[in-house]
């Protein structure tokens, strides 16, 4: 006898396989937002979990040709404004992706001024705040010298002084100010001066303890602190 051999329930097995997937193209900079004519890095960070990356190609103008090159560059900006630099990324399997981004580049540094202002305080601890001993500015020549008092207490508002044009490096104190501040006061000092980087300090009064002080650049036009250059 003669017996044909069956299955059940039978199920015909088919290992369906994925599509490729192309790169992911990406790329960051360095400074994150430089000036006009500062070297600018472009680093990928591309990246392929299926197959080994093979080629780079940079678009710098944004709308140009992609040309090939490393996978880090370094170029520069000759006007402020935001920038898009595309990147393209192959890899082995033949397949590749582009990104763009859009690099937002200030105009020209300014300068620091020199020789950089400096700003001195000495104060002893009272029980309802601090007494000013000495409130001192040494600024360079021509610079602006502004200092605003706020809050309740103040003795006086605002003052604003303009450094002598005879000497390169001039000392100026504010006695009205020097005398004893309340808790809550704050003191804040500008020194400014057009198209350099100027001197802001700011003292805050504090009952039964140490007064807070902070130091930072200004900008140009002496209104905004700002984060000094790092050189």
């Amino acid at each position: 006898m003669t017996g044909s051999s069956a299955c059940y329930p039978c199920h015909e097995s088919a290992s369906a396989s994925s599509p490729p997937q192309p790169p992911l193209a990406s790329f960051a900079w360095q400074p994150s937002t430089p000036h006009t004519g500062e070297a600018v890095s472009l680093l990928s960070s591309s990246t392929d979990p299926s197959s080994p990356l093979t080629g780079f190609a940079w678009d710098l103008l944004g709308t140009g040709p992609l040309n090939a090159g490393p996978a880090t560059i370094s170029t520069s900006f000759s006007t402020p404004g935001d920038h898009v630099v595309r990147l393209r990324v192959a890899a082995a399997d033949g397949l590749s992706s582009v990104a763009a981004e859009t690099i937002p580049v200030m105009g020209p540094a300014r300068p620091l001024m020199q020789p950089f202002p400096v700003v001195r305080i000495v104060s002893t601890d009272t029980a309802s705040g601090i007494k000013l001993k000495l409130l001192r500015v040494l600024a360079p020549a021509g610079a602006r010298i502004g200092v605003i008092c706020r809050n309740r207490g103040c003795p006086v508002k605002s003052l604003a002084k303009i450094a002598s044009a005879k000497s390169s490096l001039s000392a100026y104190t504010f006695p009205r100010l020097q005398r004893p501040l309340r808790a809550g006061v704050v003191l804040e000092v500008r020194i400014s001066k057009a198209g350099q980087i100027g001197k802001y300090t700011r003292l805050v009064v504090r009952r039964g303890r140490l007064p807070q002080r902070l130091d930072m650049c200004a900008d140009s036009a002496g209104f905004k602190p700002i984060a000094c250059p790092a050189s």
